[in-house]
């Protein structure tokens, strides 16, 4: 049977993903697992080419086969990191979009989704209007990522639409306003461009209910800077928070290099930060270790798997 009703199901996704965040898949992380290793990618685990090194890949495929306890967080969604993850026998689930969705590699689909609520949604799209930004949103339909936007207007949403439309085969669906998308499953907005032009709308956006807001400069292009966009309950440290749950770790370590990197850094138990991090971030740390085009997240994960074994 189908639903004729478009308006039903849109209706009903939220509640359906409100259901979908409380399952535990227990037959995938049965035991449960003591530890549990948690790498931000761009800038900590891959090289300035925004991919694993062949060493990397090599070595991390070797660990995760010996069981490993090991996944990712970051701000990227499941379409780009598949491609540079291809191939890595990875079981617990992904952090994505900064947290805003939990992604299971080994069924392929959602296991949680933080869904920002429509009131709010309403007010982030007013908001942005009214600073005349645009960028992109992320919707949730039938465990389907949609990329919705209404018109390319800069360089850098050209940019990012062409690489991730040829390279990813990212799904792109174009709406008249991004305001018929707040009763939509929005999970996530990402907005990139100079800080100049995102900062006063990032600061009005903090005081919005039930949005959190990730404002921070981009590791590839300099006087670039991101402003991520989701629901107040979908960070980098509830995503790990939830990885806890599902998982039954009991300590956690976080690698990571950015300011949006803090979240995480506050639920996990070791902090480490590479060489080429942030100050900010290097100051919360427990441990620095090298840079990441020195594959030094490998390295440090090497040395616990080595004494692990003996």
């Amino acid at each position: 049977m189908t639903l004729a009703c478009p308006m039903v199901c849109r209706m009903l996704m939220p509640l359906f993903l409100k259901c979908l965040s409380c399952v535990c898949f227990t037959h995938l992380w049965s035991p449960p697992v003591t530890e549990l290793f948690v790498s931000d990618l761009d800038g900590t685990l891959l090289q300035s080419s925004a991919s694993l090194s062949s060493f990397a890949k090599q070595r991390l495929t070797t660990m995760l086969r010996e069981d490993l306890p090991f996944t990712v967080a970051t701000a990227r969604t499941i379409y780009s990191v598949e491609p540079i993850l291809e191939g890595l026998p990875l079981r617990y689930p992904l952090i994505l979009q900064n947290g805003a969705v939990l992604y299971d590699p080994m069924t392929k689909k959602y296991c949680h989704a933080a869904i920002i609520e429509k009131e709010s949604a309403a007010a982030m799209f007013d908001c942005l209007s009214a600073h005349g930004l645009n960028g992109f949103v992320y919707c949730l339909a039938e465990d389907t990522l949609q990329c919705c936007y209404t018109e390319l207007t800069t360089p850098a949403m050209q940019s990012f639409y062409r690489e991730r439309k040829d390279r990813y085969d990212k799904p792109f669906r174009q709406v008249e306003r991004l305001s018929r998308l707040a009763g939509d499953a929005v999970v996530y907005c990402s907005l990139r461009g100079n800080e100049h032009l995102l900062r006063p709308a990032a600061e009005e956006l903090q005081r919005i209910s039930g949005v959190g807001v990730s404002f921070y400069k981009d590791v590839y292009e300099a006087d670039c800077w991101y402003l991520e966009l989701a629901a107040h309950t979908a960070t980098k440290y509830h995503g790990v928070q939830r990885l806890r749950e599902l998982t039954g770790a009991e300590t956690i370590t976080a690698f990571g290099d950015n300011d949006n990197d803090l979240p995480m850094f506050s639920a996990a138990d070791t902090r480490v930060a590479v060489a080429n991090a942030t100050q900010n971030l290097k100051n919360s740390a427990d441990l620095v270790i090298g840079t990441n085009s020195e594959d030094a997240v490998i390295r440090y994960l090497m040395n616990y798997h080595t004494t692990r074994k003996e």
